[in-house]
């Protein structure tokens, strides 16, 4: 490892975001998402995650500059650190992933470290994430996006704190966006909406945390 960036940020929404940006600014490897909990409850989300990458040392500073503007952009950036040249027995640590607790992809590892990764052949889709408070609401806003437009649910985290839940789904652009629309509108009745994206494009080192088995 010649380098390991972290950004650290609140919400999972923000982390994937964050990651996607990452990858396409410079070139990084995606090594693990984590996460922790916020120290007070007057938080932008209950949640803070960090998203950790390695590279070059001019790759991942570039990857870390462009993932701080935009979580500042949201509003929700906490901290960022490069590690040129991480000492012995770093790696390991670095490579500790806290997500996929619901098992919802059942080949996504538990560490990639020295995972070989073969992106799909028709990565031309888009995915969109709806992160809510309460397990009511979120599933409210699932069905509410899976019967708005032809997109397939990909991926759900119901244990990552805060009592939140995200759900990725993905499909094509159009549809992709019109199925969050219609989600965040049907879970916010019921529960507040802490996150809400949709990615065109989504990068494969993003890809490959939660479309596995396709």
């Amino acid at each position: 490892m010649n380098a390991l960036g972290m950004v650290e940020v609140y919400s999972f929404t923000t982390a994937v975001c964050v990651a996607d940006i990452v990858a396409k600014t410079s070139d990084v490897k995606i090594i693990a998402f984590d996460r922790n909990r916020p120290i007070s409850p007057d938080v932008p989300a209950p949640l803070v995650m960090i998203v950790k990458f390695e590279g070059s040392v001019a790759a991942v500073n570039a990857a870390v500059e462009a993932g701080v503007e935009y979580a500042k952009s949201e509003g929700k950036y906490i901290v960022s650190h490069v590690i040129p040249n991480p000492g012995d027995g770093v790696e390991k640590m670095a490579y500790l992933m806290d997500v996929n607790k619901d098992k919802f992809n059942k080949k996504l590892p538990k560490s990639f470290l020295g995972v070989d990764y073969s992106a799909p052949a028709n990565n031309d889709e888009a995915i969109g994430l709806l992160e809510v408070q309460g397990l009511v609401a979120s599933i409210e806003g699932a069905d509410a996006m899976l019967k708005a437009a032809n997109v397939r649910l990909i991926h759900s985290e119901k244990r990552l704190g805060g009592r939140l839940v995200t759900f990725i789904i993905r499909g094509k652009v159009d549809a992709v966006s019109a199925a969050i629309a219609a989600g965040e509108e049907n879970a916010k009745a019921l529960g507040e909406i802490f996150g809400k994206a949709v990615i065109a494009r989504p990068h494969d080192e993003v890809i490959k945390f939660f479309d596995i088995e396709e």
